[in-house]
């Protein structure tokens, strides 16, 4: 492709409104143009990058038996309905209204679509397993679009669908879902990791999510380096480091009066006390009345997504209006002297410590020396802590490492909720009819996009791997000597008959220009041609990676170019 009839060349302006590196750079590059928040043009370097993304996915849900098909993005409502995730997912649904008032949803996700299909052309259990995907546009409200194409109102998505007539085939298909997964994201040039994660609004099981660190994430991951074990910051459990308490005996609870303010730091400094040594006590509504109150050692906080998969409800931090009608004091709340018929759940950061400060649940008023067991008990003791800081790995002990990423994929087992939705039942080999068992495995293949530029970028744009790079080599010319043009059309002709992908500069703009724009643009190989180079009879060839260049004669350019390209 010559440079000069490209449509989208780079600028050198940055969008004003641009919050991470991949909306900047594949902007100011040329690749995408925002039509509006979280809704993005692809212009021809960035739909040569996004086919050759989906093209690595093709080829790696083809290979566990994948088979492509593809579905509307405009659903009936009614099926959204039936479901009940027309209510669960309302914030996030795009609505419209057809002819006849027929109600529809633009589709976000396909398990309503996909299931009634599957069924149709599954007669038996001779049927199954079976498994497709698509490449399809979703659509998702969502209520802040940032980042570029990490987060999007309108986006690409792979989704894969696989149903299975037993829990074991799902499992065995469900490893070899991520294996695919992890080849796709090495084959774009990516590290990631695959986290347990909460299954969201697709299945009260756990899932697991493709994360790739990048300080762009809306994620936190804690990864054990040692184990390469990783989870995400919602689910992640360890093991406490536990204070060493060894020579120290139980002391006789004492009550004192303070003047301390009501956050822990204030505790801390009124009793010169390190902070695991003061009990917390969070007191939460939960769903439908009651309160609940949680105890945990003072450096640590209540991670609420473990509390709430808990109770099995809903649950928010009770009111000051609240607590005082229930007869708590705000800032000095403890378990010991609490009001009749308040529960007390502990997290097991608690269990190991001796002599406690903690409230009196009395303003101004505090307990020394509290132990669980003597002075107050605990209702049940469970994993409740957001595993931040005095954590380490609870296989070998490695301290564990908090990471920002950003998700670039998961994976649900779905079991047989929208089977059952459906009606989508067999008759096994046993005459026993039995509910269709199902998987679900999506990568947001523009989010992919965004996320290679996140990971992968200098000071001066974009280094594309190989694999998803828009072309492969970047040929530019300097100087107006005719030769030189004429030596470099040349090339460019014997490089693309070769089968390599060229972006030929041929514009009559200086050195320093047309350097710049191929940083930007990132391509991995640049190759000038300028009188200079000319009389040595080589060219000048830099790979974007590295920082300086070299001299090839051009004879062996070709040769070499193929040989860099593994072609």
């Amino acid at each position: 492709m010559r440079y000069s009839k490209l449509f989208g060349k780079a600028r050198h302006d940055a969008p004003a409104d641009a919050n991470s590196k991949n909306a900047e750079l594949l902007t100011q590059a040329g690749f995408v143009e925002k039509q509006s928040a979280g809704v993005y043009n692809f212009l021809p370097l960035g739909l040569r990058v996004l086919k050759k993304v989906n093209q690595i996915i093709r080829e790696e849900m083809d290979s566990i038996d994948g088979q492509e098909i593809l579905m509307p993005t405009l659903h009936l409502r009614k099926i959204w309905k039936d479901t009940g995730r027309d209510d669960s997912m309302e914030d996030v649904l795009y609505r419209t209204t057809g002819t006849g008032d027929q109600e529809y949803v633009l589709g976000p996700s396909h398990e309503e679509v996909v299931t009634p299909l599957v069924k149709k052309y599954t007669k038996s259990y001779k049927d199954l397993p079976v498994a497709v995907y698509q490449i399809q546009t979703k659509f998702r409200d969502e209520p802040r679009a940032k980042s570029g194409l990490l987060r999007g109102r309108e986006f690409g998505m792979k989704d894969l669908y696989s149903f299975h007539l037993t829990e074991e085939d799902l499992e065995a298909y469900y490893e070899r879902a991520k294996d695919a997964y992890l080849r796709v994201y090495e084959r774009c040039g990516l590290k990631a990791y695959v986290i347990e994660a909460s299954g969201g609004a697709f299945t009260d099981k756990f899932s697991h999510e493709f994360s790739v660190e990048t300080p762009a994430g809306e994620d936190t991951i804690i990864i054990c380096e040692k184990c390469e074990t990783a989870q995400n910051l919602e689910v992640a459990s360890g093991k406490v480091v536990d204070p060493d308490q060894a020579k120290e005996k139980e002391e006789a609870l004492e009550e004192v009066d303070t003047d301390r303010g009501f956050s822990i730091a204030d505790m801390a400094k009124a009793w010169d006390i390190p902070a695991w040594k003061i009990l917390k006590t969070v007191v939460y509504q939960v769903e439908g009345g009651g309160l609940l109150g949680v105890c945990i050692r003072g450096d640590l906080s209540v991670n609420a997504h473990k509390l709430e998969k808990y109770v099995g409800k809903a649950l928010r931090a009770a009111s000051p209006d609240t607590l005082k009608k229930a007869g708590l004091a705000q800032g000095f709340i403890s378990p010991i002297g609490s009001p009749e018929g308040l529960s007390f759940v502990g997290d097991h950061s608690i269990k190991n410590v001796k002599n406690f400060a903690t409230g009196a649940n009395a303003p101004k008023k505090d307990y020394l020396n509290a132990n669980i067991g003597r002075d107050f008990q605990i209702d049940d003791f469970v994993d409740l802590a957001e595993v931040k800081g005095a954590f380490k790995c609870s296989t070998c002990d490695k301290a564990l490492k908090e990471m920002t990423a950003v998700e670039a994929g998961n994976i649900f087992k779905l079991g047989t909720k929208f089977s059952q939705d459906a009606g989508f039942a067999v008759t096994d080999n046993e005459g026993k009819k039995i509910p269709v068992i199902m998987g679900c495995y999506g990568i947001g293949n523009t989010r992919l996009v965004g996320t290679i530029v996140e990971a992968s970028h200098d000071e001066n744009g974009i280094v594309w791997p190989k694999s998803v790079a828009p072309y492969g080599v970047h040929l530019i010319t300097l100087g107006k000597d005719p030769a030189v043009a004429e030596r470099a059309d040349e090339l460019y002709e014997k490089l693309m008959e070769e089968g390599v992908e060229v972006l030929y500069d041929d514009r009559n703009d200086s050195a320093g220009v047309k350097f710049k724009d191929a940083d930007l643009i990132g391509v991995p190989l640049r190759m000038v041609l300028s009188e200079r180079t000319l009389k040595e009879d080589s060219v000048e060839w830099k790979e974007r990676a590295e920082k300086d260049p070299k001299n090839v004669k051009i004879g062996n350019v070709v040769k070499e170019v193929l040989k860099f390209f593994s072609l």
